[in-house]
Parts: C-alpha cells; structure tokens; sequence
C-alpha cells in the first residue's frame, strides 16, 4: 500500500494520500465523494508524500461527515493539508496520514424577499488514518513493484476525527463538530493488468465502512445530541489510458447517521446516491494531479444533496 497511491507512470508512480476520508477524511462535500478511486492501491516502500486538496461544494451539507443543513444551501470552500508515509510490517504494506482541513462554510437562507447568510471559517477537524493491507498487498521495493502482478486486495482502514475544529452551537455552519468520530472500514479492489504501470490496468473497487460518532454536549438545540452511525458503500471503475493518464466511474449510497436530542430523536435519518467521475495525470514521477465531480442523484428528504468538486495534487517527498 502506497503513502497512499500510486500513480501509473513511465517510471515508478508517483505517491499520493487519500482519504480517506475521508474521507475521505474530508469536509462534508468532499466526504460525499468518498476516500475516492484508487486510494488504496499498492506501493512501494517506504515511502513519503505530501497532498494538497481544494474542495469546493453546494448543497445542504456542512463542513463535517454526517452533518446536514436542515435549511438553507451550503457553498464549502477549503482545502487539506495532509502528510502521508508508508511502511512494511510483517511482510505487509501500511501507511498512517495526518490530515487538517481548513475552509469556509456559508449557509444561504431565503424567506420571502428577503435573504440571509451565515458564515464561518478556520480549520477543521484533524483526522488521524491508517490503512493497512491484508490481502495482496505485499511490502515491495521499488525493483520488485515494477514486476508486481496485482489482483485481489484487501485493506483494513481506520480514521480518528479530532474535534479541533471551529465550532459554534449558535452556528447553523460550522468546520468542527465538537466531538471525536472513528471511522472503520474495509477497501476492496481486483485489477485487471500486467503491473501497475501496464498502459491499460483496469481495476474494479469496492470501499464499505462504517463511522461512529461521540456524543456532543453543546448541540444547536437542547443540551446532548448523539448520533446514529453512518454507513457507506463505495465503488469505482477505473482504468488506465496510457502510461500517465488514468480515468474513474465513481458511485457512493450513504445510508444511517440518525440524530438524537436530549434522548428524543430528531427522525433524520440520512439516504443518498451520488455518481461521479476522475481523471488523474502522472505529471512525473514524483507529482501527479486528479480532479473529481460528485453530484447526488438520489437521496430523501434529510439525505446529503448536492454537488462538489476536488482537486488533488500529490507531491512524492
């Protein structure tokens, strides 16, 4: 597993980060793009790179994973910092990523004539994610990787989300959620191809997890709120189309994440469908760059709807 992925090149890939979400490990719109395609394809190792994210969204989600606007639309503005590094244990592939988000979220409300917005910016809540491979994924040096031949793979991910993040209950937006999540999930790829850097390598990807949410004592209403957990289910198609440009199909269904206030529930729970594509060039072996569209083509009344678009550059250190 790479820090976190590599990219198809005339050489050896150059090293990027997911996430993850993260996010993957991400800002509500990015996170309903999910950890994205390729994110936790092999590398070799060790390795070290630096990501840089821009993320840019609209529609009725905040800043954090799981948080809906219940009124209003949304426009999210920011970006990652994150440093990834990549390493052999047992035999195996891992990598550990420190990622801290930063932006602005503003809320925009129409009653009648008359409109009004709600702002807020700062930094976000740093995430701490590791993956770690249990099925092909083999700890390879750079010599060996060019002759690696992938198929099935299996990963474990776990991401800890640090409430360090702006927060304000009198907020109807905000870029922290006032308490701790963790995040656990289990990525799944078979490539179809020669190598990784082979021109045409096609993979089929599947990405489930799960996060669980604390509790947060100083909610917008009330004074406890709790939150059901959140699952997500994430695939990709992707394919190679030549030595340095590859392309992705994406698709993510979030279902769950129900809130309770003062132990009344709030009967929001969440359903929503997003399809979405990336293209993705090597432009050298040690940078690369991906740009990312998501838009939600189902959902229900209190699901994440919208739009957005990430952009990726992957500096392999």
């Amino acid at each position: 597993m790479s820090a976190q992925r590599p990219r198809p090149a005339p050489h050896i890939a150059a090293l990027c980060a997911g996430a993850g979400l993260v996010f993957l490990l991400l800002s509500a719109p990015a996170h309903s793009q999910g950890e994205g395609p390729r994110a936790y394809i092999l590398g070799p190792v060790p390795a070290q790179a630096l990501n840089v994210y821009g993320m840019f969204g609209r529609g009725n989600a905040s800043f954090n994973p799981g948080s809906v606007v219940a009124s209003g639309e949304v426009d999210v503005n920011g970006g990652i910092i994150e440093y990834a590094h990549s390493f052999a244990l047992a035999g195996k592939a891992g990598s550990w990523l420190v990622s801290l988000p930063f932006g602005e979220a503003i809320r925009s409300i129409s009653i009648g004539s008359a409109s009004h917005t709600d702002s807020r910016s700062g930094i976000g809540d740093m995430q701490l994610t590791a993956a770690f491979g249990l099925l092909g994924s083999p700890a390879l040096s750079e010599k060996d990787y060019e002759t690696y031949r992938p198929r099935f793979a299996v990963s474990l991910l776990s991401r800890l989300y640090i409430p360090t993040g702006e927060y304000d209950r009198n907020s109807p937006v905000n870029l922290g959620q006032n308490r701790w999540a963790l995040q656990l999930g289990l990525p799944l790829a078979y490539y179809f191809g020669e190598s990784f850097s082979d021109p045409s390598l096609t993979s089929l990807e599947l990405i489930p997890s799960v996060i669980w949410y604390g509790d947060n004592n100083e909610p917008a209403s009330g004074n406890h709120s709790s939150q059901a957990p959140l699952m997500q289910l994430e695939g990709h198609w992707t394919r190679n189309l030549n030595e340095s440009w590859w392309v992705a199909l994406d698709s993510i269904f979030i279902q769950g994440g129900e809130t309770t206030t003062d132990g009344v529930s709030d009967h929001n729970r969440q359903r929503s469908f997003a399809l979405g594509a990336t293209a993705s060039v090597a432009v050298s072996d040690a940078v690369s760059a991906t740009l990312s569209y998501t838009q939600e083509v189902s959902r229900n009344n209190t699901g994440v709807g919208g739009r957005a678009i990430r952009l990726l550059a992957e500096f392999s250190l």
